[in-house]
């Protein structure tokens, strides 16, 4: 009997290995896009098109990346509604301009989405990513911008536009309770808060006993007509 040659037998796991990458990324339907900041920053994002003119940005927290939004986006991509996941500068192949601050990250992103004929803009950020669009908005809020969700911010201050329809999600006993609940407070009608049981934070309660409920949530939310 003829021994195989293991080299190749290892040649032909790597083949199998990167096949299945090449086929997982085309069952991504999304497109690597890059945009600028107004601080010279240079982000990288992943754009899912679909035919609404709806567009989701979403801004992740600070142990994740973009691609935590991924089954997000596939989900409102199947809905027929479009969306763009970023990396925050320094994250990913993302990288800072002059300054620090993340809102220029949100502000170009926005920026992109116009130049790109996107006139219905939602914003869903997580925890530092919360943080990161209430200075965004507190910098300038777009024409375009109807919806804001935010996932237990990390900072921030209120939504002072009525012309924005507010979602604030936090779960009870987490550590950032006091200061959502004083965020949502202060901000503007029309506005919703959502409290769930429990300690997950932000992005975290993807992964908790609320996973599912949460993401019918903001979905139902991002899709409603009010």
């Amino acid at each position: 009997m003829q021994k195989k040659n293991p080299y190749s037998l290892i040649i032909s796991l790597l083949l199998l290995v990167l096949n299945m990458h090449v086929i997982s990324a085309q069952n991504d339907n999304f497109e690597l896009i890059t945009y600028p900041t107004e601080d010279n920053g240079k982000i990288e994002a992943a754009l899912f098109r679909a035919e609404n003119n709806l567009v989701v940005v979403f801004a992740h927290g600070a142990i994740f990346n973009k691609e935590s939004w991924f089954f997000m986006a596939k989900k409102l991509q199947t809905l027929g509604i479009s969306s763009l996941s970023i990396d925050f500068r320094g994250y990913g192949n993302s990288k800072k301009g002059t300054t620090g601050k993340k809102a220029f990250d949100i502000l170009g992103a926005i920026a992109y989405l116009n130049q790109k004929g996107f006139d219905h803009i939602a914003i869903v950020g997580g925890s530092m990513g919360g943080a990161a669009v209430l200075d965004a908005l507190k910098i300038k809020i777009d024409d375009g911008i109807q919806k804001v969700v935010l996932l237990a911010p990390a900072g921030g201050s209120a939504i002072e536009d009525k012309s924005i329809n507010k979602l604030f999600v936090v779960s009870k006993n987490e550590g950032l309770f006091s200061r959502v609940n004083t965020i949502y407070n202060d901000s503007s009608q029309p506005k919703k808060l959502k409290v769930f049981s429990g300690s997950s934070h932000a992005q975290h309660l993807f992964k908790s006993e609320h996973g599912d409920e949460l993401t019918k949530l903001i979905v139902d939310f991002l899709i409603s007509s009010k």
